[in-house]
């Protein structure tokens, strides 16, 4: 059985730009992101929770509540959060086994898949879906209108934190090259013109044939991309965005602390 893509929204082409400026995948950010999904846990008792970005070719899970951080899925017609990218509104299927499209599922006549499904789409300040909140149980679950509500702020909650994330690591990339600018208005090194062009790679930029052709020989980049040396030297100069601020929290502050995290939701 030939098995085809999952739709793509209508501004896919964008929205993986958007994807990629964030500089999340790969990246293995999945402690500044595992709050959102215990907390979404607690408040829905669902068995598995995953927070996922989506690039052209993969669902690529961020943080989950069963390790699977960091593996990714091909996008096919199978891939059920890929559908979710294609609305604001969350995914809402009681029971996947009784969903007239779903019910058709490999994993769900197998009787090896999940049976609850709620799926909350990511968008960023710019209205791009980045990717999704999903919640998934084994047995049929449905969430009630404040849980909705609930999750639906949790969802919008990540959203800001990687706008923050991803001005951060935007403004930071901006200043080293302003700085190497400057320097390079009293010297002519040319390694220094590598440098700036291996920073415009970083934060997401275009380059010219002959600039991405330098950098290719070099090792650094393959496919207009960050190579595996690329992404190692970039974790070296300390440039891969960070969460500013961590709370620890025990296990006997956790009753309060999700009431006042609820509270700001």
């Amino acid at each position: 059985m030939s098995v085809q893509l999952a739709p793509r929204p209508k501004n896919e082409d964008r929205r993986v730009v958007a994807v990629k400026r964030t500089g999340i995948i790969d990246s293995d950010q999945s402690e500044n992101f595992s709050v959102f999904c215990e907390l979404a846990k607690e408040i829905t008792n669902f068995d598995y929770i995953a927070f996922s970005l989506f690039d052209e070719n993969y669902q690529c899970k961020i943080s989950t509540t069963n390790g699977t951080d960091n593996e990714k899925s091909e996008r096919t017609e199978f891939n059920v959060c890929s559908y979710v990218l294609l609305s604001s509104e969350p995914t809402l299927i009681p029971d996947l086994s009784k969903h007239e499209k779903w019910m058709h599922h490999p994993a769900v006549l197998s009787g090896e898949g999940y049976l609850g499904y709620a799926g909350f789409p990511v968008i960023n300040k710019d209205n791009y879906a980045l990717g999704t909140f999903c919640l998934l149980n084994a047995e049929p679950a449905t969430l009630s209108e404040h849980q909705i509500k609930l999750i639906k702020g949790i969802a919008e909650r990540i959203a800001h934190q990687i706008d923050i994330q991803t001005n951060q690591r935007e403004t930071t990339v901006d200043a080293v090259q302003s700085a190497i600018k400057t320097f390079t208005s009293i010297s002519s090194h040319s390694n220094l013109s590598l440098f700036n062009n291996f920073l415009s790679v970083c934060s997401g930029k275009s380059l010219p044939t002959d600039d991405m052709k330098s950098l290719d020989e070099m090792g650094l980049t393959e496919n207009s991309e960050l190579s595996t040396k690329g992404k190692e030297i970039l974790k070296q100069m300390k440039l891969q965005p960070k969460v500013m601020k961590k709370k620890i929290v025990s296990s006997k502050d956790k009753p309060q602390f999700l009431d006042d995290l609820l509270g700001e939701l």
